[in-house]
Parts: structure tokens; C-alpha cells; sequence
């Protein structure tokens, strides 16, 4: 599932969500973990006079690989594949804080291949992770290869984590990339840290 339970090892939460596992935070409202700028020196801080179209830059973190695909996680965030439940091929994390931000990365094949399976695959790994208020939110691209896109909060111990999971339709499996932020993250930067790992994304072979 999109958002598979995070494991209480090494303080992360344990979340059948996307991300946390990931889909894949900040304890306190002052950080800013998910913010791909935050974590740059070079980057200097948005101001009110910057523009709403400043582009999103790609992670800069580690990057992970399995099975001809990989992607970069943020600055500041580490692999914790070796800690992943089973099924996840991919997991990173921030896990400076006690509620951390995920991303869970797994591979079905053969996996959906039309639209409408593909939502309702990334559908079911959001009530697998007891997500509430589920919204479809409007397709996109992944590498150039289409992906349905799926939210909802999940309630774990006291925290609300918004659980976004994307569903990558390639012409050989079917790929769920699940990202966990909690609730002290803004939607901007949690929309800009989803694009930031998004535009790293790459097959080796689909």
C-alpha cells in the first residue's frame, strides 16, 4: 500500500500510510524539514517580494535506487530502506524530530494500467492506512510515464499526517510513491517538497 505502516524503530511512527513506513516530519510548527530550500545555505529564504512562479528545485539529498528506478530525498533526509516494512523497496526520511516525514516507494506488477485502476489502487492503500477525507486530485506525469494522485489524513498518536500517494502507470508494474508530512507542515511547502522529489524520479528501465 501506498502509505505502509511506519515501524516505532528508531522513533518513527508506525503508519500504514504512503510514506510513513512513507509516504514519507517536522515536530514543531517552526520547521521547516519539508521545505527543499530550507536545507540549501545557497538557497536564500523566500521573501514577500518573491514570485508565486519561482520554480521548485530538485531534492538534493541521497539518492535511492532499486530495480531501475531512483529518486533524491530532500537535504537533511537519510535511507532507512534497511528499516522499511516489508514490501517497501525504497523508504527515506527526516527523523530529526519524533514525527518524521516519509517516503515509501513500492513496486506492483503487473500493476494498473488504466486510469480508473490505478486511482482505486491508491485508494485502498489510503483506507489500508485508516486515511480519512481521501480526495482524487488531478492526474499528473512521473518521468513522463502517468500517475494518479490521491491525499488523505491519517491519526496516529495524537498527530495528523496528510498522506499523499501517486500511482506511476509504466508498461511493466505499477509504482506507488507515498509521502507522509505531519501537521505542522504548510501546504506550500509540503507541495513543494512533493514536486522537488517528484522531478528527480527515474527509470533505468519500466
Amino acid at each position: 500500500m501506498v502509505t505502509t505502516r511506519l515501524r516505532a524503530a528508531a522513533g518513527m511512527p508506525g503508519s500504514a500510510v504512503i510514506v510513513p513506513s512513507a509516504l514519507t516530519a517536522c515536530g514543531s510548527s517552526s520547521s521547516d524539514a519539508a521545505d527543499p530550500a530550507a536545507t540549501d545555505p545557497a538557497t536564500p529564504a523566500s521573501s514577500p517580494t518573491s514570485p508565486a512562479t519561482d520554480p521548485v528545485k530538485p531534492a538534493g539529498g541521497p539518492m535511492l535506487s532499486a530495480q531501475g528506478f531512483s529518486f533524491h530525498a530532500p537535504q537533511g533526509w537519510a535511507d532507512v530502506t534497511d528499516r522499511a516494512e516489508t514490501g517497501v523497496l525504497l523508504s527515506a526520511a527526516h527523523l530529526t524530530d519524533e514525527q518524521p516525514l516519509m517516503i515509501n516507494v513500492r513496486r506492483v506488477s503487473p500493476g494498473a494500467q488504466t486510469k480508473a485502476g490505478a486511482q482505486a489502487r491508491a485508494g485502498a492503500m489510503l483506507k489500508g492506512a485508516g486515511a480519512t477525507r481521501i480526495q482524487v486530485l488531478p492526474d499528473t506525469s512521473v518521468a513522463g510515464f502517468p500517475a494518479s494522485h490521491l491525499s488523505g489524513t491519517q491519526t496516529l498518536r495524537g498527530t495528523h499526517y496528510e498522506l499523499d500517494v501517486y500511482y506511476v502507470r509504466t508498461p511493466t508494474a505499477g509504482w506507488s510513491l507515498s509521502f507522509a508530512t505531519n501537521e505542522f507542515t504548510t501546504p506550500e511547502r509540503r507541495a513543494a517538497m512533493l514536486e522537488s522529489v517528484l522531478q528527480t524520479c527515474h527509470w533505468d528501465k519500466a
